[in-house]
């Protein structure tokens, strides 16, 4: 397990991920955000109509939730703490952590 770091134009966060995601981080993001969200009828609940567009509203937890649910059952990956700031304010300290804002 390695920590990565998620944000959602939103506070940057901390997250205990299986080694696989950590080092494969964007294409793990992307499959959940361009495919499974849009095509998993397990996602449909993520889906809601906006001026007449149907959009999907997601974040950082719900792309760990799709990663313990169905990726990565037996790795749980979980919240390690948020960081107090936004993903292009990084302390020095992390900004070698792969991460993703979604």
């Amino acid at each position: 397990m390695k920590e990565v770091i998620l944000s959602h134009d939103s506070e940057a966060t901390i997250y205990l991920v299986p080694d696989e995601v950590a080092d494969n981080l964007d294409k793990y993001c992307w499959e959940f955000a361009a495919d499974w969200l849009w095509k998993s009828p397990h996602a449909k609940r993520y889906h809601e109509i906006s001026n007449g567009i149907e959009i999907v509203r997601y974040g950082a937890p719900d792309f760990i939730e799709y990663l313990n649910e169905w990726v990565f059952p037996d790795q749980p990956s979980m919240l390690v703490r948020g960081l107090g700031c936004y993903n292009y304010e990084i302390p020095e300290k992390y900004r070698n952590y792969p991460r993703y804002n979604f």
